[in-house]
């Protein structure tokens, strides 16, 4: 009688086992974002100063729906503090974020244009764009360093 109890148990456990193994085949999980369909790059970024501004139009290639803002990252280049030698490795003191939609910032489909003003008109500027994601997992796309003469 004991061992026909011990067996029954021994056979309740094993398949307990085997069904909460099998339950787990076939689980959905969250969607994760496809990187051919929601990956964007910079088709060209281009910047022209005028006067204490700088003018910039990045286009965007592939899922620009998908940008969550660009960043304009700038240096002067001179001997004060934040600034650095034309030759010197790249380093941006100063950083403005621009949101599409929002003020300071106009778009045309894959088209996005904005000015930072505020630069002395007598120093050069290296800058660059840092594009987000609205999928955080996919990373950033960064332009090239480009210098604005005065």
């Amino acid at each position: 009688m004991k061992f026909h109890a011990f067996k029954t148990n021994v056979m309740l456990t094993v398949l307990a086992v085997v069904l909460l193994t099998a339950s787990g085949c076939g689980v959905k999980i969250w969607p994760s974002p496809q990187k051919s369909e929601d990956i964007f790059t910079f088709a060209s970024v281009e910047g022209r100063r005028v006067g204490e501004c700088l003018k910039v139009v990045v286009k965007v290639d592939g899922a620009y729906k998908n940008v969550d803002n660009l960043s304009l990252q700038f240096q002067a280049d001179g001997s004060g503090p934040g600034e650095g030698c034309p030759t010197c490795p790249f380093f941006p003191a100063i950083r403005k974020n621009f949101v599409p939609g929002s003020e300071g910032i106009q778009s045309d489909g894959p088209t996005f244009v904005f000015s930072e003003c505020g630069l002395d008109p007598a120093k050069s500027y290296r800058w660059r764009v840092v594009g987000r994601n609205v999928y955080d997992t996919l990373g950033v796309a960064i332009s090239d360093v480009y210098t604005a003469v005065p």
